[in-house]
């Protein structure tokens, strides 16, 4: 399949990061007896193909962007929050307001479905956000095997079921801590917020009707944004382990690691198609 790419700038050095939603850019090097013979950094690109006059533009980072969404609600969230309803700063009192109490109710009745749908999305994307980057992480042949000692037999799963039928829990702390070589999850801070911010995503999207009003009341603790950020927490953790071993990938948003650790890989010319100058043109990958 060709990619179309955008060859950028020659070094990693001279390129800015632009937007945090973004794929990371590709470094390609080419190296002879141990000495840089050639290098490009190349930009994903994708279009919009309408007639005529197609638009293009650098291809988003899925996880990126899901964290992008995640964060922004959390923010409008928190601010929500401070200003009118941390109950430190703001009286909730029906006895004590000096208002009309229909009024006051049908206000704080405003405010509060304002911020658990604020909350809501926030926790959701938040949630995808780990399972979009756990699943991308998960290399096409890799097998996860599990015994089953009532059984007798061992359980062979693919990347396809593992996505379909193994646990986030998991996933996170039996396969992806072999993908990266890490040391056990489980025993991170981030994990017990983890856990609880997997827990309440699962009550908004499989909800129950002898729950229908408790779940929410989670939400109004201050901790509720400890678990939304421990998404990038758990994300680090990854990157921490790969960085250790002088190695990433385009998976990771820059969210995640803002130094410019770019991907690398062997620069070969044959294997690319260069149409107009350096900076002018673009650059298509051919099949392999």
């Amino acid at each position: 399949m060709k990619k179309n790419s955008l060859v950028y700038c020659i070094n990693p050095s001279q390129y800015e990061i632009f937007d945090e939603r973004i794929n990371k850019p590709i470094w390609h090097r080419k190296l002879e007896q141990g000495q840089e013979t050639g290098s490009m950094v190349s930009q994903e690109m994708d279009e919009i193909n309408f007639p005529k006059n197609p638009f293009e533009f650098f291809a988003p980072n899925n996880v990126g962007m899901l964290l992008s969404i995640s964060q922004r609600y959390r923010k409008l969230a928190r601010e929500l929050y401070d200003e009118k309803i941390n109950p430190k700063k703001n009286n909730h009192s029906l006895v004590e307001t000096d208002m009309d109490k229909k009024k006051f109710l049908q206000e704080k009745s405003i405010i509060a479905a304002d911020y658990i749908e604020l909350i809501q999305i926030s926790i959701v994307f938040a949630y995808t956000a780990i399972e979009s980057f756990v699943n991308l992480s998960i290399p096409d042949d890799y097998k996860y095997e599990v015994k089953v000692k009532n059984k007798g037999i061992t359980e062979i799963y693919d990347k396809v079921a593992i996505e379909r039928w193994v646990s986030m829990g998991d996933k996170l702390s039996n396969i992806l801590t072999d993908i990266y070589s890490t040391s056990k999850i489980e025993s991170q801070k981030f994990w017990s917020n983890l856990k609880s911010l997997e827990k309440n995503r699962h009550n908004i999207i499989h909800q129950k009707s002898i729950n229908r009003t408790e779940f929410y009341k989670e939400y109004f603790k201050e901790s509720i944004f400890n678990q939304i950020d421990c998404v990038q927490s758990v994300m680090q953790f990854f990157y921490d382990a790969q960085s250790k071993e002088k190695k990433t990938n385009p998976l990771w948003p820059w969210a995640i690691g803002k130094e410019k650790k770019f991907p690398t890989t062997g620069f070969e010319s044959e294997n690319f198609e260069v149409i107009g100058n350096l900076y002018e043109g673009k650059k298509k990958t051919k099949k392999r």
